[in-house]
């Protein structure tokens, strides 16, 4: 009997020194980089035209990751839209070319990629 009650006591005491460990030990495992903030792409949407046309579109198949981290020329954009719709966006013709100038204004070639989206180890050079 009293060799259980010892091997209880000794259990019970090595598991709340292995769940110490675990409390202490966690928040070291974690980088800089879980710190950063997620990114809500849609933030980096501008107002415009076909803005809501994207986020009620675009966003049923696919996060809007690699729309707002891209920058195209006009046509590159109608390329993408075309594949897009092929795929089975569903969407107009008056919506296509409302959202392709909308693209091509806001993520063309010429307009900075926001630092967030850098990959980080060309932020860190």
């Amino acid at each position: 009997m009293k060799t259980s009650a010892n091997v209880t006591k000794i259990t019970a005491a090595g598991l709340s020194i292995l769940f110490a460990g675990l409390l202490i030990a966690a928040p070291n495992q974690q980088g800089a980089d879980s710190q950063e903030k997620p990114i809500r792409f849609e933030d980096y949407l501008p107002e415009g035209d076909a803005r809501h046309l994207i986020l009620q579109g675009c966003v049923q198949c696919h996060e809007l990751r690699n729309t707002v981290s891209q920058r195209k020329t006009a046509s590159g954009w109608r390329r993408t839209v075309n594949e897009m719709i092929w795929r089975g966006a569903p969407l107009g013709v008056d919506e296509t070319e409302t959202i392709v100038r909308y693209l091509a204004v806001s993520f063309g070639p010429d307009k900075p990629l926001p630092e967030e989206f850098k990959k980080r180890s060309d932020r860190k050079r």
